[in-house]
């Protein structure tokens, strides 16, 4: 398969579908899927035309975590030159100016809870099994898990799941605050298909500097966040798009946006 078939992407009224499409191995993370993925979100982030992403998996599987028969076929300079693409395609759901939801299903273990967690909102299938398995593989979580997990649900939990290596379930990780939602299975298609609806009824400019704007709030201060936060709401008020939302509402009709 080449690089554009391990992870599948298109466009359509304004959201962007990422399909990891390796499901004959439950989408284990090869490195060309993370040459691809850094590929697909730089393509997301120069196309105005998309306004929201969904990420998911093909098949029985959201993401099992790294291909471990291709690990076993690499040299010392292969393994150098994944860890360099690495942190830029497990970032790159956290650093895409859009939107991104995660839709996972079945199982999202090692890499692939952390590409999930790399996303804007979650939303799993009921009996999703999910874990940072890597401390029972001899390593550790490196695609961001030992550090956006104790910020999603704190420290000390955080150390548990990831000294034991724990696998657990969606409704657990929903309420540690993991996950924004779990669904039945047969309802997760839907419900994100409706939440990426929802998210297309905000003006895309806002969206841009309101993601931008709670991403800094975990690295500044309140004050400085706050500033940053007054300076991003500036860059909103001479948008096409807010001056359309002004103008709808003293028409009294929904705003037709452009994401300009």
């Amino acid at each position: 398969m080449t690089a554009a078939d391990q992870v599948l992407f298109e466009v359509r009224d304004h959201v962007a579908t990422v399909v990891f499409n390796r499901p004959q191995v439950l989408n284990a993370i090869t490195t060309p899927m993370l040459e691809r993925l850094i590929e697909v979100f730089e393509h997301v982030d120069d196309d105005p035309s998309v306004w929201c992403v969904v990420v998911k998996g093909a098949g029985r599987a959201f993401c099992v975590g790294a291909d471990m028969a291709e690990r076993k076929g690499m040299s010392a300079d292969d393994v150098r030159r994944r860890r360099r693409i690495a942190p830029r395609a497990f970032g790159a759901m956290r650093n895409c100016q859009r939107p991104v939801i995660g839709q996972v299903h079945g199982y999202a273990l090692g890499g692939g809870l952390e590409l999930a967690l790399g996303c804007d909102i979650v939303i799993a299938a009921e009996g999703t099994v999910l874990g940072l398995v890597e401390t029972r593989l001899g390593a550790i979580p490196a695609g961001g898990g030992t550090q956006l997990l104790p910020r999603l649900v704190g420290a000390a939990r955080a150390k548990e799941l990831i000294f034991t290596g724990r696998r657990f379930g969606a409704a657990e990780a929903a309420g540690w605050g993991m996950l924004n939602r779990v669904v039945p299975a047969h309802e997760l298609d839907e419900t994100v298909a409706a939440l990426a609806r929802e998210i297309l009824l905000a003006a895309p400019v806002a969206n841009v500097q309101a993601k931008r704007a709670v991403n800094m709030s975990l690295d500044l201060d309140l004050r400085s966040g706050i500033e940053a936060e007054a300076a991003l709401y500036e860059r909103t008020l001479t948008s096409a798009d807010r001056a359309e939302a002004v103008q709808a509402f003293a028409d009294k009709r929904p705003p037709t946006f452009s994401g300009r």
